[in-house]
């Protein structure tokens, strides 16, 4: 008797270990792929503004983030591709896009590109201006 006890222990421990590498398996491959909010987010106050930039791309392909504009003080009616300055390893980057909501309003959002690609490791900041205070964002490309 005491054989097939140590037999069915040996089946048990077998089965929970065959469990555990399935589970985490299934673990490994259920995990979100990196997204945008990896690169990180930065909120500034601005004055009465309170300015979010999330990077969402930082690579050769260029710079895009998502900006978020809230206030309940002033009307919102900068244009914010003539209003951000971008600066890659402390050279100022040209030709800034917005897709997003147009002036007016205490809330606005959308995403303001750059086509310049930035290299590996460069050192990013980003500038909003025409608030009381530069917003002011910086990040290292991945």
């Amino acid at each position: 008797m005491s054989h097939i006890s140590t037999s069915w222990r040996g089946v048990a421990v077998i089965a929970v270990a065959a469990l555990v590498v399935v589970g985490a398996i299934a673990w490994w491959l259920s995990r979100p792929e990196p997204g945008p909010a990896d690169l990180g987010t930065r909120t500034v106050q601005a004055g009465a503004v309170e300015v979010t930039m999330t990077a969402l791309t930082l690579d050769r392909s260029g710079a895009a983030f998502e900006l978020k504009f809230d206030t309940h003080t002033v009307e919102l009616a900068l244009d914010p591709a003539a209003s951000a300055r971008l600066t890659v390893n402390g050279r100022q980057v040209e030709g800034a896009s917005w897709d997003g909501q147009g002036p007016g309003g205490h809330h606005r959002e959308g995403t303001l590109r750059f086509t310049t690609p930035v290299p590996a490791g460069a050192a990013i900041e980003l500038r909003v201006t025409g608030f009381p205070q530069d917003a002011i964002g910086t990040w290292s490309a991945p």
